[in-house]
């Protein structure tokens, strides 16, 4: 058998689709045809079973999340179905009630985890980018927050992670600042991502520091995480589900916007949509800007690692993060 890493990316899928069917027999579902769907930190594929029920199995990126992750993420979205009627993923039990199965396959190195979940139907957020579902989005980041607050203390097993400085993820590797990648960090650009980090630090060990305003939260709600069906918002991808604070959410949204021609007004209707139902957690200007900073920090050293072309991002990003440090001053 040909060693995993020396095969094609068609290859690797064609592997991957029989991990994902061994993973699938944990499950009391008649399969009648498994697809690759697609693949970036994960790799989905997408299935109907023999009745016409369409799931979607991840094969999760042992690189981007761990265990805790995933059960912090089962244990909300499996709450959030119980206690509410905010429109979410929906994840499906294996036939002993767990919802996490890992993997193992010869052929394909290690341990792979796997989650199923009902398919979503509709299309992304962002082909609606409009006044009106961004207030509608603002309401649902509100109702998630106030459930969050209701499992408030978390059971012990429900360890997620924090977003409690710029490279949070477990194991991120850090490479702007490396010889390998001076090709793309000039040292003025190396001094700007610094000075960045530095600030963003300070304002996340302040925000951590309050261990009583802790809640569950999304860590990535934007325009392609939320399905529009029928008029109705439906929250996607609660991967990243984090152990932090409301304005972390908004940042991350408003983070995904800011390029858009319409921001400023997508901006005002997701705030005022979110302040008709709770208090709009953000501070004051500067936290938000220097915790969307982070985000972009954080992008950065990230699409340096996994683009083969990632200069023009990072040129564009890093023009926004002078901006950032000027405005500041």
């Amino acid at each position: 058998m040909e060693p995993y890493d020396k095969l094609t990316r068609l290859g690797k899928l064609r592997r991957l689709r029989k991990l994902a069917l061994k993973a699938l027999d944990n499950y009391n579902l008649q399969i009648a045809w498994v697809r690759f769907l697609t693949q970036e930190t994960n790799t989905m594929f997408y299935l109907q079973t023999t009745d016409h029920q369409k799931y979607v199995l991840r094969i999760y990126s042992n690189e981007e999340t761990t265990l805790f992750d995933n059960q912090a993420e089962m244990f909300w979205l499996n709450a959030l179905k119980q206690d509410t009627q905010i429109k979410v993923i929906e994840p499906v039990s294996r036939w002993d009630g767990a919802y996490i199965t890992t993997a193992i396959m010869a052929g394909v190195p290690g341990e792979h985890r796997c989650a199923l979940f009902k398919w979503v139907p509709g299309q992304a957020l962002e082909h609606y980018l409009t006044p009106k579902y961004y207030f509608i989005l603002g309401q649902t980041l509100a109702r998630l927050h106030t459930h969050a607050e209701t499992l408030n203390p978390l059971p012990a097993y429900i360890q997620p992670k924090k977003w409690d400085k710029v490279f949070y993820y477990p194991d991120e590797p850090v490479v702007y600042n490396t010889m390998a990648y001076q090709h793309l960090f000039p040292p003025e650009r190396v001094a700007l991502m610094d000075e960045v980090i530095r600030r963003a630090n300070n304002v996340l060990e302040n925000l951590y520091s309050d261990p009583d305003g802790q809640i569950l939260i999304h860590g990535d709600l934007h325009y392609w995480n939320v399905h529009v069906y029928r008029g109705d918002l439906t929250i996607i991808d609660f991967e990243d589900v984090m152990l932090g604070y409301p304005v972390q959410d908004v940042a991350i949204t408003l983070y995904y916007g800011m390029d858009l021609e319409a921001y400023t007004a997508l901006r005002t209707a997701f705030k005022q949509g979110y302040s008709s139902l709770r208090l709009w957690p953000v501070k004051d200007e500067a936290q938000i800007a220097t915790l969307m900073a982070a985000r972009s920090a954080n992008f950065i050293n990230y699409v340096a690692r996994i683009d083969p072309n990632p200069q023009a991002f990072i040129e564009r990003r890093c023009e926004s993060l002078k901006e950032f440090i000027e405005a500041q001053r």
